[in-house]
């Protein structure tokens, strides 16, 4: 079986991920182009301009509370991207390396069929989807909106409103110049564009390389449950699956390397755009903007809630290893049968988890800590 037949559902776990990489200058394989780093340096100073601007808004003298808040939820989504895309670059080597890691180590068709693997690419596919097609559906209504808003006015009342696709600060007004605002708008719609992708781009990687330790984990525990340890060739066949697990230990320690900051960025900013877009319902709005604002929300929750889900899903299948460990029959084996199998208990005692800041891991009571964090906020903005 050649390498492009083995590693053909491994390319479908990363098409998604290598092909949005490429377009903000990061690349997942050797050798780098050299116009890579004007396309980082590009997003980096794209999205250091967005935030600019959006704090520009926030403190301009005369803004209502409503406006700021509304600006202040943006301004944290501009922050996520930002932070991501920062510690993507920093981290693109071990993130180039991690990619080549799990290619290597993906199993062949044969082995994914007989241990019934699949089902790791299938779930991932839809959740790929999923967040896909709100990143396009978010990014038309957010861009056509303001246009068609503007014109529907220039129609009903004459009065063209220049509405922008997102709160920014302008130095000069724009109904003094038709360029002005043509400018504007583009850079507004590329903005939101890049920071759409670097936090769709980011997360798919994430998913995909937490379903790909999953499926390994999996097919650790189900070798290990197939070893007959009073046969001859299972010493053998344990220490090559000890080794099979330091490959995923290691890999999965430069997991949370590279997105550790990224997972922290997302759910600390989380309860503040849940919160601000919820607050921004509470005014008389139309139905476009409430649709606006509930995909938005949208977005952030099925964010929040797929990390959640993965933290928890990657707990579980560590979890599971050390059960099948333990559970089959090692008391059979022979001394140093039995030596191996106790340093794989302790080895595997404590599970794989995706840590915040190194610190607590992720799993679906993060969730929790996360919406209640939102709702206390947007009581405090309620009573304002």
């Amino acid at each position: 079986m050649n390498a492009i037949e083995r590693n053909t559902n491994f390319t479908r776990f990363t098409a998604g991920p290598v092909r949005y990489f490429k377009f903000l200058g990061i690349l997942l394989q050797q050798p780098e182009m050299p116009h890579s780093k004007y396309q980082r340096l590009l997003t980096v100073v794209t999205i250091a301009l967005m935030f600019l601007h959006q704090i520009g808004y926030i403190l301009e003298p005369g803004r209502t509370f409503a406006e700021q808040s509304a600006a202040a939820g943006l301004l944290n989504y501009t922050t996520v991207s930002g932070g991501k895309i920062l510690f993507l670059v920093y981290n693109r080597r071990l993130l180039l390396s991690n990619h080549c890691q799990l290619a290597a180590l993906y199993p062949s068709a044969a082995v994914e069929r007989h241990y019934k693997l699949e089902h790791y690419l299938r779930i991932y596919a839809h959740v790929q989807t999923l967040l896909y097609n709100f990143f396009k559906y978010i990014l038309i209504v957010y861009i056509t909106y303001p246009i068609v808003q503007s014109f529907y006015d220039l129609w009903s009342s004459g009065v063209y409103s220049y509405i922008m696709p997102t709160l920014f600060w302008y130095p000069v007004p724009l109904e003094q110049s038709l360029f002005v605002y043509i400018v504007y708008l583009l850079f507004a719609c590329f903005c939101s564009f890049c920071a759409g992708l670097i936090i769709l781009s980011a997360d798919l990687c994430l998913f995909s390389s937490v379903s790909q330790l999953m499926l390994h984990l999996d097919l650790l525990a189900q070798r290990i449950k197939e070893l007959q340890p009073a046969e001859e060739g299972s010493l053998s066949a344990l220490k090559a699956i000890i080794e099979y697990h330091q490959k995923i230990l290691t890999i999965a320690k430069d997991v949370n390397s590279i997105f550790a900051p990224s997972i922290l960025f997302s759910l600390a900013s989380s309860s503040f755009i849940l919160c601000f877009s919820a607050y921004q319902l509470l005014d008389d709005v139309s139905f476009i903007f409430a649709l606006k604002v509930f995909l938005l929300l949208g977005y952030e929750m099925k964010q929040v809630v797929i990390t959640c889900y993965y933290g928890d899903k990657l707990m579980d299948s560590s979890a599971n290893l050390f059960t099948a460990v333990y559970a089959h029959n090692w008391t059979d084996g022979s001394p140093v049968y039995k030596r191996l199998v106790l340093f794989m208990l302790v080895r595997t005692y404590r599970p794989i988890a995706l840590k915040v800041a190194g610190i607590s891991d992720v799993s679906l009571i993060t969730l929790k800590q996360v919406l209640s964090t939102a709702y206390q906020i947007f009581t405090v903005l309620k009573t304002t």
